[in-house]
């Protein structure tokens, strides 16, 4: 009996061009069993998007079930669903983990836990390559920061050269940017800037995220995002 991982790899493969005869030698199996494996892969009523984030065991469990008996330790999670909730404005992973938690509990069968819950949704995403771009929701957030170096401009009644500071706000998933220049980095240039963005914008979005300055944190929580309020 040949180990349980090979099925997986057997029926992915081929999707890399891979004849038959390349599949048994990069894997070091019989070409009997890849041909066997791929045969009942056919027959089944199952498409490799139905079983791709099935673990070794329940793909074994679906080519022999007569040699192997599938025991899941927690009820399986359907992460195409989680992929696509998390694309909705205020939709987090931990909140669909606790969506799951809730439905097991009420099934009566063991959940995961929230780490193995977000590791093996990586995974979906990896498998997938979903992961060669950042998914962003309209309205959802601001980043916002003071960028690049000062410029200058010269004070007409004076004739004096002024520093000015740029201050840059995008949104991410429109892309809309909003500039303005400042005469200081500090709170109030800061506070300032953001009630002329929040105009600029014709409102406000969920959260505000920022760089690691000064006039904008004033706390490193443990959850790893800088959040700020203005007050």
């Amino acid at each position: 009996m040949f180990k349980k991982t090979k099925v997986r790899s057997i029926l992915e493969l081929p999707g890399k061009n891979l004849s038959g005869r390349e599949v048994s030698k990069v894997l070091g199996v019989s070409r009997n069993t890849v041909a066997e494996v791929q045969a009942l892969f056919l027959q089944s009523d199952k498409s490799w998007d139905d079983i791709s984030e099935w673990d070794d065991d329940r793909l074994y469990e679906l080519f022999y079930p007569d040699k192997f008996k599938y025991k899941p330790r927690y009820a399986p999670v359907d992460y195409s669903y989680v992929h696509r909730e998390l694309k909705k404005t205020g939709v987090t992973e931990k909140l669909l983990w606790e969506e799951y938690c809730a439905r097991c509990e009420k099934d009566g069968v063991n959940a995961c836990s929230y780490i193995t819950f977000a590791k093996n949704y990586k995974k979906f995403t990896a498998d997938k390559n979903y992961t060669s771009h950042i998914e962003h929701k309209p309205g959802l957030e601001v980043e916002v920061d003071w960028s690049g170096p000062s410029m200058n401009y010269m004070e007409p009644d004076t004739g004096g050269r002024v520093t000015a500071y740029l201050f840059v706000a995008t949104m991410p998933y429109s892309q809309m940017i909003y500039v303005e220049a400042a005469t200081s980095m500090n709170e109030k240039a800061w506070l300032s800037c953001h009630v002329n963005m929040f105009r600029f914008f014709g409102g406000t979005p969920v959260k505000i995220v920022c760089d690691n300055l000064k006039t904008g944190v004033t706390l490193h929580p443990k959850r790893g995002e800088w959040y700020f309020f203005l007050t």
